[in-house]
């Protein structure tokens, strides 16, 4: 949120420049201003970009070992009670095939 606000006060200081400009050397002056500032912002809109999809990448793999270690969890339990894991998904398909034949 931070980086948009600074990009978009850079914006604003290249519009507050391009405005004051009267002269054709003031304007080259001032194009070589504007591009640094544009760079330079351009730079940031890439490091936050790379930050953001770092974070992304982390919560997704740390989102894909909590699934894949309840997953294994399932699997222990059903191999440690097979009887009530059966009896279990017999229960879930009665109600749901009861909420099915109610529409």
């Amino acid at each position: 949120m931070q980086d948009t606000r600074a990009i978009r006060d850079e914006i604003d200081h290249v519009r507050r420049l391009l405005a004051e400009t009267g002269t054709a050397d003031e304007l080259a002056v001032r194009a070589r201003e504007v591009r640094d500032r544009l760079r330079l912002a351009f730079e940031r809109i890439e490091d936050a970009a790379r930050a953001a999809r770092a974070e992304t990448s982390d919560a997704a793999a740390a989102a894909r070992r909590s699934l894949d270690e309840e997953l294994a969890d399932a699997e222990r339990k059903i191999r440690d009670n097979p009887l009530g894991a059966v009896v279990l998904a017999a229960g879930i398909g009665l109600v749901l095939g009861m909420f099915i034949r109610r529409r």
